[in-house]
């Protein structure tokens, strides 16, 4: 009973943390704009995933000098994703980021390119194709790649073709797919051929930009704010190479985004046990997978809707 009852209340404190993140919390944006200025004052140069690229193409990181490689995640919130951009502009910092099909903004993403920073492909194929065929075991997983590579290269062609953008860097999300059966997103890539194929030159995990990183850091929900420490103590420290990743949703609160996306994630849990174990094998996931598709507007609207159906 003990045991049940700390698990209750440990689920209780959960869930409250992610009520406040999602609909109570005050704004960060003045704290993510403080953290960009400690690194300036500190001398870092802040780069996108991109750039940061081009210097280990060159030769690598200098001696002396110091690096914060800035990753923006859009998994959901559009809107904190161009305010966090407009402070960046304002300061004069470039950033990557990736976005899912749900929350691509073509126009957006042009102009972060056209400003010097860098706007990709937040993919999820694996997660995407394994919940829709409801795949429970990493055999089954590995049967699936073939078709889990060629949607994932015909995607990022229609991403490059419909704005016009490099997209040479991509990263893979996390979704509960991914930890309950634990493979990454991002083990699509472990292919060459697949990296030759669609001239992806770097994944954002990658073993060769990683290598450089002396300190790495994630923003995450209320109380911690960050995992797994604090990036202002690692700017304090100066830090060599600073990775830093971020989603707009943990910086803002969008209550009406935030109440869609939980209903998307409740509603694919349960269609994912509901074909597992063969109740409805029929389903289409991949309605409240794009749901954002609901409220979009202009130009960018008809291709989210061609990459959706595609």
């Amino acid at each position: 009973m003990r045991k049940l009852l700390q698990k209750l209340g440990s689920m209780a404190k959960t869930v409250g943390y992610r009520v406040y993140s999602d609909f109570l919390m005050p704004s960060r944006l003045a704290t993510f704009e403080n953290l960009l200025n400690q690194a300036i004052e500190c001398d870092y140069e802040v780069h996108s995933v991109a750039s940061f690229w081009e210097v280990i193409k060159a030769g690598g990181p200098v001696s002396g000098k110091r690096y914060l490689i800035l990753r923006h995640d859009v998994d959901t919130d559009i809107a904190t994703a161009r305010e966090m951009w407009t402070i960046e502009q304002r300061l004069g910092v470039r950033a990557s980021f990736y976005f899912r099909l749900s929350t691509i903004d073509i126009p957006l993403m042009r102009q972060i390119h056209e400003e010097g920073g860098e706007a990709s492909y937040h993919y999820e194929e694996i997660a995407t194709i394994g919940k829709e065929k409801a795949l429970s075991t990493e055999q089954q997983i590995v049967r699936e790649l073939p078709l889990m590579r060629h949607s994932f290269a015909q995607t990022l062609f229609r991403l490059r073709k419909l704005t016009g953008l490099p997209m040479h860097t991509v990263a893979s999300h996390g979704d509960f797919f991914n930890r309950k059966l634990g493979i990454a997103n991002h083990e699509l890539l472990a292919e060459s051929k697949l990296r030759k194929e669609t001239a992806v030159e770097l994944e954002t995990y990658d073993e060769t930009m990683m290598k450089y990183v002396t300190s790495r850091h994630s923003d995450t929900l209320a109380p911690a704010f960050w995992k797994p420490n604090d990036p202002f103590e690692a700017i304090s420290r100066k830090e060599a190479v600073i990775y830093l990743l971020t989603h707009p949703r943990h910086w803002r609160t969008d209550p009406y985004g935030n109440l869609l996306d939980n209903i998307k994630r409740l509603w694919e849990g349960v269609l994912f046990a509901m074909r597992k174990n063969g109740k409805f094998s029929m389903v289409p996931g991949s309605i409240l997978s794009h749901l954002s598709v609901l409220t979009v507007e202009g130009e960018w609207a008809n291709a989210m809707v061609s990459l959706v159906v595609a």
